[in-house]
């Protein structure tokens, strides 16, 4: 290899290592970038909380106004180590829409609104959607099998427990109403099934308002 070759895939080397070094304070998110908290009092825009569900909640045992609980599974820190938001905070919100399913060919939905995050003790207003779920089964069935139960086929369109996005309600939910109210709209599969997401299904949220301390 020539001296002055050598000298250029070094700087690059280099450079590389910088830009690593210097983002440290932002994470990827999917498409967008995940923001670390820089003070112990504040959860950015667009920080990401993982939680897990501490009740079941289902097309037939639920109603629109019901109340529901999630525990935050991971600490939220700052990049010197500070936590932001302890593992075991409780965030609170609303079920604000359902669509029930009585046949294969009906799809099952329903629309989770979070309100309120609870920090040692204190309450404040929180706003977030969610971005990812992973439904937990009681007995950690196959996702084959958990599909399989909930009558969800390779042509349903909806993955059971897939966040639905604005432009595929009306395509995958067939043009039926769910409600237009604030909240993320997860699908439940098809059939003449109990449509639940069961207590302890996992979550990720990303805020969409900053939260202070």
């Amino acid at each position: 290899m020539r001296k002055g070759t050598s000298t250029i895939l070094a700087i690059a080397a280099l450079t590389l290592t910088g830009a690593c070094s210097r983002a440290t304070t932002v994470e990827s998110g999917g498409d967008v970038a995940v923001p670390t908290p820089v003070s112990a009092n504040t959860l950015p825009t667009g920080s990401v909380v993982s939680v897990t569900l501490d009740q079941p909640v289902g097309t037939k045992t639920s109603k629109v106004g019901d109340t529901f609980s999630a525990t935050v599974s991971e600490a939220i820190t700052t990049a010197n180590g500070q936590t932001v938001v302890p593992a075991g905070s409780k965030v609170y919100g609303k079920v604000t829409g359902l669509q029930d399913s009585d046949n294969a060919t009906q799809k099952a939905a329903i629309r989770l609104d979070f309100e309120r995050i609870n920090i040692n003790g204190v309450e404040r207003p929180f706003e977030a959607n969610i971005t990812t779920t992973q439904l937990q089964t009681q007995k950690e069935e196959t996702r084959d099998e958990t599909l399989k139960k909930a009558g969800i086929g390779a042509a349903a369109g909806a993955v059971l427990g897939a966040v639905i996005g604005g432009g595929d309600l009306s395509k995958i939910l067939g043009g039926a109403a769910i409600g237009a109210a604030a909240g993320t709209v997860i699908s439940l599969g098809g059939g003449d099934v109990e449509a639940v997401l069961p207590a302890g299904s996992k979550m990720t949220l990303q805020t969409t308002q900053q939260v202070a301390f």
